[in-house]
């Protein structure tokens, strides 16, 4: 018998010695068969395209893949513990395989077929970068072999880098980075040690065991991780007390959560710096992890949602429109730049972006009806037309073809500028473009930046039958509002690439002067006539502030509603019509829609800013009851009256208030229109 057992022992032997023999054989064959990991040392994964507000707020990312790159260096201590805890803590004493864990996972699986197990960090790596998800013996094989190579080539500390940043965690987030503002909407390092144990718990299943999909779940697996971490000394037990009981709050899964969100409310904003990133980088946008830093400000933002959104639910309300099921329902935009620096800082492009993406602040070409009345006598003002010139508001010759009228069908006879703008009186506004000559005023309103293509040379081009966009229009009050100089608006300040360095910086250039002080200084005395006690005085009556100037605008039918105005150096215009072109009401003006969102901004925007002053310039003087450039004044060439018959004598309808102290105008008192 003792021979037998010498005899089978040697015979085993022989067999596990054949069989260790067989196994290096196959791994030397194997190994050869591998690819090689020298591109992991210097691999950077697709990170997407990030869009940011002036204030930091994410509001935006595109890209195949939800990723945020964080090296090694920047990966918080708590997260790599936590990860470590739950996935793999003998990482730095392994070279890159579990052996213990292996034969563990071996017996277990025998009589019940295969089924993976014991991977460690290193053999998910290279599962993720080089092999299929497949769960066959020949992949496992391999799977160890390559967890291997990549120990013997790369740092721990670079494996646990490629990891952190690969792996999927759910909810289209790739890495922990992206997973902590997937579910929690801040940066990795801003978690608690409870929401970085529910991250830490992800990889093990993170399509059916997050915190959004399966909350009990997520919660048992946080738990677990905690507890090895308390029991591997990473945490007091203080802290995992404290962790385990601490109520997280998840996005996706409570609406309250996050207020300060703005992935839908500044969606427009958004999409344009996409567009514009695009442009500049190609399909590199999307890959190289560029942050896109715009000029809109978080606060303004929110404010120019909430304001559009009450506005369209007021019109709603008149029109008995049910929002949520009515399949047309009107559009409206808000733009509001900086009119001394050019910079956006609030845009809303319509109704709701999840339906249309077409921007309305931007895209939109409508007729800016009244709101280009300012133009046209801005042009006038720099040919002897002042704002006590009298104008007859009268129908024109008999022998004319067309034949305006007053939107409260109503002819005043003799009004002064002052008036006819305040009251948005159309006849005075007509007659003072045929005096000046059409190509005179298109090609003065070309200094505001309107292109000639866009300005029709015929007279009705006095009521706005010319396009634009709310954001040209802003561009071009924002020349009055900036004392004559004109500014481009811009959206983007600055793109950084995935390590910081800036790739593109906004240069903001001297504002050109376009047209001179003194003219823009007596259009806000007009403009500012308009909110006092024109069309626009529901902005007044809202913001009590004297340094309010602005202009209501209605296109024919009541297509179009505009309010384009400015106080101080904050410009903001605008909108709300139908895309189909369809009549916004009998009873709709731009007062009623437009004015509105208008003032709903401007209330949020301007509390708390100081009222700005626009010094009288020394070329500006007292005619009488209203103010006159000098020289047209002392050399008498200005232009005491237009647009009466041959031996009329113009007298005004309402006799002028006189000025106050400080040169800025009231209005007549006739009654006002609702234009």
């Amino acid at each position: 018998m003792k021979r037998i057992a010498v005899k089978a022992a040697s015979a085993a032997l022989a067999v596990a010695a054949a069989g260790v023999l067989l196994a290096g054989f196959a791994a030397v064959v194997s190994l050869r068969q591998l690819p090689s990991v020298e591109s992991l040392k210097d691999y950077r994964p697709d990170v997407p395209l990030r869009v940011y507000t002036s204030d930091n707020v994410l509001i935006g990312e595109f890209g195949t893949q939800h990723r945020e790159f964080i090296p090694f260096e920047r990966m918080p201590k708590r997260m790599t513990q936590a990860l470590l805890a739950a996935e793999d803590d003998q990482f730095y004493e392994h070279a890159g395989i579990d052996i213990p864990g292996l034969v563990r996972a071996a017996l277990a699986d025998l009589g019940e077929g295969y089924a993976q197990g014991a991977s460690t960090i290193t053999m998910q790596v290279a599962r993720n970068f080089y092999l299929s998800r497949e769960k066959t013996l020949s992949r496992k094989w391999y799977e160890i072999l390559l967890a291997w190579k990549i120990d013997q080539t790369l740092p721990k500390d670079r494996i646990l880098e490629l990891y952190m940043n690969q792996v999927y965690l759910g909810e289209h987030a790739y890495g922990f980075g992206s997973a902590a503002r997937a579910y929690f909407g801040k940066p990795l390092d801003q978690l608690t040690l409870a929401e970085t144990a529910m991250l830490a718990g992800l990889p093990k299943a993170p399509s059916t065991m997050n915190p959004v999909v399966n909350p009990p779940r997520a919660k048992r697996r946080q738990q677990y991780v905690l507890g090895r971490m308390l029991a591997l000394g990473m945490i007091s037990q203080d802290e995992y007390r404290d962790a385990r009981t601490q109520v997280l709050r998840v996005a996706g899964t409570d609406s309250a959560a996050f207020p300060g969100d703005l992935s839908d409310h500044a969606a427009y904003v958004a999409e344009l710096a996409r567009q514009l990133a695009y442009e500049r980088f190609g399909d590199e946008a999307y890959t190289r992890g560029l942050s896109v830093y715009t000029t809109i400000s978080s606060k303004h933002q929110q404010e120019a949602w909430q304001a559009v959104q009450a506005g369209l639910a007021g019109y709603a309300q008149r029109h008995a429109i049910d929002r949520a099921k009515a399949d047309t329902q009107p559009q409206a935009a808000l733009i509001s730049i900086d009119s001394a620096t050019g910079a956006i800082e609030a845009m809303v492009g319509g109704a709701d972006f999840g339906k249309s993406h077409f921007n309305h602040a931007t895209q939109a070409q409508r007729q800016p009806g009244s709101t280009f009345k300012p133009f046209i006598y801005s042009a006038a003002l720099e040919r002897g037309v002042s704002p006590g010139t009298l104008i007859n508001d009268a129908p024109l010759d008999n022998g004319s073809r067309w034949q305006p009228t007053n939107d409260d069908s109503r002819f005043l006879g003799p009004v002064t500028v002052r008036q006819a703008l305040a009251e948005s009186r159309n006849l005075p506004a007509v007659r003072t473009l045929q005096a000046m000559g059409i190509p005179y005023v298109v090609e003065y309103a070309g200094r505001f930046g309107f292109g000639p293509r866009a300005l029709p040379r015929y007279l009705p081009l006095a009521l706005g039958t010319g396009s634009t966009t709310p954001l040209r229009l802003a561009a071009a009050y924002g020349v009055f509002a900036n004392h004559g100089h004109r500014i481009e608006p811009y959206l983007i300040s600055r793109i950084t690439n995935g390590d910081g360095k800036a790739l593109f910086v906004a240069e903001t250039p001297a504002a050109p002067r376009v047209i001179p002080e003194r003219n823009a200084y007596v259009m806000t005395s007009l403009l500012r006539e308009v909110v006092d006690r024109g069309t626009g005085a529901a902005a007044h009556r809202a913001l009590r502030r004297n340094d309010i100037a602005g202009k209501t605008g209605t296109t024919n039918d009541a297509v179009d509603g505009w309010f384009a105005g400015y106080a101080g150096s904050v410009v903001t215009v605008t909108w709300m019509g139908y895309d189909d072109n369809r009549s916004l009401g009998a009873r709709e003006f731009g007062a009623t829609t437009a004015l509105p969102i208008w003032t709903g901004y401007m209330q949020a925007r301007m509390d708390g800013v100081p009222e700005a002053a626009f010094p009288q310039p020394d070329d500006v003087v007292r005619d009488g009851n209203d103010l006159a450039y000098r020289e047209f004044v002392e050399g008498g060439h200005g232009i005491a009256s237009l647009g009466f018959p041959a031996g009329q004598p113009a007298t005004p309808a309402v006799e002028p208030v006189a000025l106050p102290a400080g040169g800025d105008a009231p209005g007549a008192t006739a009654p006002a229109t609702a234009m």
